[in-house]
């Protein structure tokens, strides 16, 4: 009896000691790392590490230390563009939590490519072209030195909160085929964030699978553009992540593993693609004097909860999209038509879009020199 005694408070301390140890590392990650952890190819990791590789694919060992930010910055010279590793390897469930001994493909091998054969040497060389008349040499970008300008200033356009905690624009009147049906602590609790665990309409009748994540939407309101009052589709705002744990026939378990506001019963789930940050080129400021160009123009439709001020760092909807040549990284200035008729406009920033639909486009304010407002018109640069 008191040997069993003695096994259940050293058991109970056990316990204790990891729950400490949970604490602590909740502390240091807004994410847990995925459970349970498994013995592969010699290591311990979470995830199902492929082990068959294409033949041109450059595959880099996960070192201890290492993270998707840094393998960024190592094998494709930006850290910003890590969701384009983790879009490669699409078997590591959580971006936060990589592990030392599991495989990342980082690219395709180089071609090796023959050297050019020597040119032929001359028997005499050429005489020296005299320069034009007043000048100490040849025309200003001729010869290797005139290909050497400086260096692109590539900014990252934005930030994660910028892509993955703002909204989009469907236009399709899409409906959700998975929706938040109830909630472990719905006796409780009305909001639901990180790590809290929900339960989900559909099952595996549904083909909802364990691992599997979803973007986790609301539905804020018709959009009506501020210029024609036309229906341009519906704001759908983002407001997590979440990832299936388990499935049963006709509901899944589901760990909310990220959020960025309140997550409420009802809410809309659609399958999780990372969606890279894209990269813009820091260009001079159009001048105030400068005539307006022949691009296309268009209009700031929404504003994040409806501000109707804003300005530098701001995120805001325009009706301007792919079908107008836009593409993540564009630029456009903002302005604003004088209420004097025949006089110059009134210019009031730029913008560097993240997100692009067919007529739409999501975008960061990157320049300010005034307030705006729904209904400021844009020009892409």
């Amino acid at each position: 009896m008191r040997n069993r005694r003695t096994a259940m408070v050293r058991a109970t301390f056990a316990v204790l000691a990891v729950l400490c140890v949970c604490g602590a590392a909740a502390g240091q990650a807004d994410n847990p790392p995925p459970q349970p952890l498994h013995q592969a190819d010699g290591h311990w990791t979470p995830y199902q590490p492929p082990t068959e590789f294409a033949p041109d694919a450059n595959v880099y060992i996960i070192q201890k230390g290492d993270t998707l930010w840094a393998l960024a910055q190592k094998f494709l010279g930006n850290p910003y563009l890590w969701p384009q590793l983790w879009e490669k390897n699409k078997y590591i469930r959580d971006a936060h939590w990589i592990y030392p001994g599991d495989p990342l493909v980082v690219g395709v091998k180089a071609t090796e490519v023959a050297p050019p054969a020597a040119p032929p040497v001359p028997t005499a060389p050429p005489p020296p072209a005299a320069p034009a008349s007043g000048t100490p040499g040849g025309p200003a970008g001729a010869g290797e030195a005139g290909n050497q300008g400086a260096p692109e200033n590539l900014v990252a356009a934005g930030t994660e909160d910028d892509i993955y905690c703002f909204a989009y624009l469907d236009d399709r009147n899409a409906r959700p085929q998975l929706t938040i049906k109830s909630a472990e602590r719905i006796e409780s609790e009305d909001n639901y964030s990180t790590n809290d665990i929900v339960y989900l309409s559909g099952g595996e009748q549904e083909g909802v699978k364990a691992g599997q994540e979803y973007f986790i939407v609301q539905p804020v309101r018709n959009l009506r553009h501020p210029a024609t009052n036309a229906v341009l589709g519906k704001v759908i705002r983002y407001l997590g992540r979440a990832r299936v744990l388990c499935t049963q026939d006709h509901t899944a378990t589901a760990e909310i593993v990220a959020s960025c506001d309140a997550i409420q019963i009802g809410a809309w789930l659609k399958p999780f693609e990372p969606i890279p940050i894209p990269m813009t080129v820091l260009t001079p400021p159009v001048d105030r004097c400068d005539p307006a160009s022949t691009k296309p123009r268009g209009y700031i439709v929404y504003s994040r909860d409806d501000d109707v001020s804003f300005g530098a760092d701001e995120v805001v909807i325009i009706d301007l999209g792919e079908a107008d040549g836009l593409a993540p990284g564009s630029q456009a200035i903002i302005y604003r038509d004088d209420p004097v008729p025949g006089t110059p406009r009134i210019l009031l920033g730029e913008l560097a879009v993240l997100t692009t639909g067919s007529h739409w486009a999501t975008a960061k304010i990157i320049r300010s020199s005034g307030p705006m407002r729904v209904g400021d018109r844009v020009e892409v640069k």
